[in-house]
């Protein structure tokens, strides 16, 4: 066999054959390999998605006792508060749609003075 030369110079084309067929050896040999770890990270991820449903999110509470969530039987709190303390604020509070309500409470809870919340009451209620 006679050896050819590239351009690259005396290099012949027989010794560029075999880091080619090496290389491509190598991939066929890595593939099983990936293929393994899909399979292995997919039941990993399946365990993971498992926990995380058992788990309640940033936006949820675990209810006590009384089927309330901590942030829930705060607002009843709030409410109960408002009632034994301004039953003319709470009437008028119980009237609002839920999200008026909501709104209230989250005022309620950002430190709002308690004059500031009998008047957002009132608001809410007149511009049904």
């Amino acid at each position: 066999m006679t050896a050819q030369t590239t351009g690259l110079g005396k290099m012949n084309c027989v010794s560029l054959r075999y880091p080619a067929i090496f290389l491509s050896m190598l991939g066929l040999l890595a593939q099983p390999a990936v293929a393994q770890d899909d399979d292995y990270l997919s039941e990993i991820s399946a365990e993971a998605s498992k926990i995380d449903s058992k788990l309640p999110t940033q936006g949820e509470a675990e209810p006590n006792q009384d089927g309330l969530t901590d942030e829930g039987a705060a607002q009843v709190a709030f409410e109960e508060d408002l009632k034994s303390r301004y039953l003319g604020s709470y009437t008028f509070y119980k009237k609002l749609p839920r999200r008026a309500r909501e709104e209230v409470y989250e005022e309620y809870k950002d430190g709002a003075s308690i004059d500031e919340i009998r008047q957002k009451i009132m608001n809410r209620f007149l511009n049904q």
